[in-house]
């Protein structure tokens, strides 16, 4: 009996450790802290507002801790943003890629803003982004443009990218119009691309009871409904990767 009490203590203890790892706080801590004296509109002016803690419909997981392993491939430790008006999506995905690559130095979401080709339009191009990026040194850029055929994404292209540590930036018709950035795949240890699961890192993330900057969607549905009306040189498939040039 007393082997038995002592094996549920020792269960339990052990169920209550991996539950405390993968639930996450409802707090700022893993977000980049916003610009001193930035005029906070867009998501962040509604930053935390609608949480809803320990919500039934959407669990709270600690995305930033997560560990690859098994079937998840996630890139560890990646830190989000919230843009900071109702335009610069784009942008606040540039200042989380150059947080992840160690090159964040206060960099100004609304100066990037700024660097766009047309400014007539509010929307940020995927060639926008490229600039945005070159304007801040030398990458390596493999994006829509260098497919051979636009219509047609590899469906090995975000896991690969994932695998050698390189997040994604993705453009679709979310929200109107959104840019956010794969940092986790999940192929739930089986052949069934129907269950994958996408994790993102979403600049304006007021859907899900808890704005810490991170989503979950689904890899089908995502890839047979990547479409977007606002880049005038794609209907389809917009994405960027990108790392420093070695």
């Amino acid at each position: 009996m007393k082997k038995t009490i002592l094996t549920l203590l020792c269960l339990c203890m052990i169920l209550t450790a991996c539950n405390t790892e993968k639930i996450a706080t409802y707090d700022n801590t893993h977000k980049i802290p916003y610009p001193a004296g930035a005029e906070l509109e867009g998501a962040a002016s509604v930053d935390r507002m609608f949480d809803v803690q320990n919500s039934k419909y959407f669990p709270a997981l600690d995305f930033y801790n997560m560990k690859s392993g098994g079937s998840l491939t996630i890139l560890e430790n990646f830190k989000t943003f919230q843009q900071t008006t109702e335009v610069t999506c784009g942008p606040a995905c540039i200042i989380m890629l150059l947080e992840y690559y160690g090159m964040y130095d206060g960099q100004s979401e609304r100066g990037l803003y700024e660097l766009r080709e047309n400014q007539e339009r509010p929307e940020t191009m995927l060639k926008d982004l490229i600039i945005m990026l070159e304007s801040l040194g030398e990458w390596d850029i493999f994006s829509t443009y260098d497919l051979d055929d636009p219509t047609e994404i590899p469906k090995d292209l975000i896991i690969n990218s994932l695998k050698e540590g390189k997040p994604v930036l993705f453009g679709d018709d979310d929200f109107g119009g959104n840019w956010r950035i794969i940092i986790g795949y999940d192929d739930m240890g089986d052949d069934i691309i129907s269950n994958d699961i996408l994790i993102v890192a979403d600049p304006y993330d007021t859907s899900d009871h808890h704005q810490d900057g991170y989503g979950v969607i689904s890899f089908e549905r995502l890839y047979y409904n990547w479409s977007n009306r606002y880049d005038p040189d794609f209907t389809h498939n917009l994405f960027l990767i990108a790392s420093p040039a070695q």
